[in-house]
């Protein structure tokens, strides 16, 4: 597994709590969703949180969207980064896609190829769909049924 994805799984789920702890009484919340389907396997978020955040290429946004199945048996995350501005459209390039055992008890996926339709976002909300193909070492699996709709928190 490389580092770079497993760094970021840590920092997503790092903000999902500290998120959670951030004047949680004073927020309005939208009804989020986060699942897809590998293999057939339905993976659904019961705990989705997103935001938007920089990167380390000048001037380009990225927007994280980070969930826990409700089984607590698997962490998911999608990280789609914009080429230019943030804004809705068909992306198949610098997506960043995983689906992780927790206890590492098994490995998980990661994107091979992954396509993005963000049909809705702005500084609050996004909402779009996904399909392609993750790999587990050398087995490839269909990711088909993707699709959130999100709250764009503040991360920090």
């Amino acid at each position: 597994m490389p580092l770079k994805k497993i760094a970021a799984a840590m920092l997503a789920l790092f903000t999902i709590v500290a998120g959670a702890c951030n004047n949680a009484k004073d927020k309005v919340t939208v009804n989020s969703s986060f699942s897809m389907k590998i293999d057939n396997v339905l993976y659904q978020s019961s705990a989705t949180s997103a935001y938007l955040t920089d990167t380390l290429f000048a001037g380009r946004k990225t927007l994280i969207v980070d969930g826990v199945t409700n089984n607590f048996k698997n962490h998911m995350e999608l990280m789609i980064t914009f080429p230019d501005s943030v804004r809705t459209g068909t992306f198949n390039n610098m997506i960043e896609m995983a689906i992780m055992d927790i206890e590492q008890k098994t490995t998980g996926y990661v994107e091979k190829q992954v396509t993005v339709n963000i049909t809705s976002i702005n500084s609050k909300y996004a909402e779009g769909t996904f399909s392609g193909v993750v790999i587990n070492g050398e087995i490839e699996k269909p990711l088909t049924d993707g699709s959130f709709k999100v709250e764009i928190i503040d991360p920090l």
